[in-house]
């Protein structure tokens, strides 16, 4: 049985549901510590009163206009099968039992684990900057998560875009990855308009929009 991090819904929003790309201060984390709980995972995936926390990574190299996302696409046969296929701008997976540390963000620190994991990098906790979070009940399965979205800034990391995007495509999570413009991200959000014809999934589509907002 795996068991995640979660919390009741209506601890998120007291009131109502505000969807979409929010602010770093529309959710009071601190707060909310005390409100989080493992739960099994099975059971959260049918019930919408509760929410899973999720971390967001978007890895990120250079600012302001010369701002460059790495996008990747998750392959058919993906773990979580509404995603399979869907191209993605967001590294990231469940908050667990083992990312419990001593004194350490619950949160901030499954996000590092997932992003070694994920992208085989590990830049540091320095790299990670939280932007925002994602709340999005237009799908199954967005509706039972939560994101809590982290910019990841990878300019200071060893190699060039191609040697970090050939070591990110090797990896067990994506079909294939590429380096993609932030300013061109916009224009990629509607069905199969990103590459190869392909399409971005939920979160994606509403973090582009937090990404321009925040690079």
């Amino acid at each position: 049985m795996r068991v995640i991090l979660v919390t009741e819904r209506k601890h998120l929003f007291p009131g109502l549901s505000p969807q979409g790309f929010l602010p770093a201060d529309a959710v009071d984390m601190d707060a909310l510590q005390d409100r989080l709980f493992f739960a099994e995972r099975d059971y959260m995936e049918i019930n919408s009163h509760y929410k899973q926390i999720i971390p967001y990574l978007m890895l990120q190299r250079g600012f302001g206009a010369e701002t460059r996302i790495l996008c990747y696409q998750r392959k058919v046969k993906h773990t979580e099968a509404r995603l399979g296929g869907l191209w993605s701008v967001g590294f990231g997976g469940h908050v667990e039992p083992l990312d419990r540390q001593e004194g350490a963000d619950l949160v901030r620190t499954a996000a590092l684990r997932e992003l070694e994991e994920e992208t085989g990098l590990f830049p540091g906790p320095d790299a990670l900057k939280m932007v925002g979070f994602i709340n999005s009940d237009s799908q199954d399965v967005s509706s039972v998560h939560f994101g809590v979205v982290f910019r990841v800034e990878l300019d200071a990391l060893p190699g060039s875009d191609e040697e970090i995007m050939a070591l990110v495509s090797g990896q067990a999570e994506p079909h294939q990855a590429r380096w993609i413009p932030a300013v061109e991200l916009p224009s990629m959000i509607g069905a199969e308009k990103a590459p190869d014809g392909g399409s971005f999934e939920d979160w994606s589509r509403i973090a582009i929009g937090g990404v321009l907002d925040v690079c």
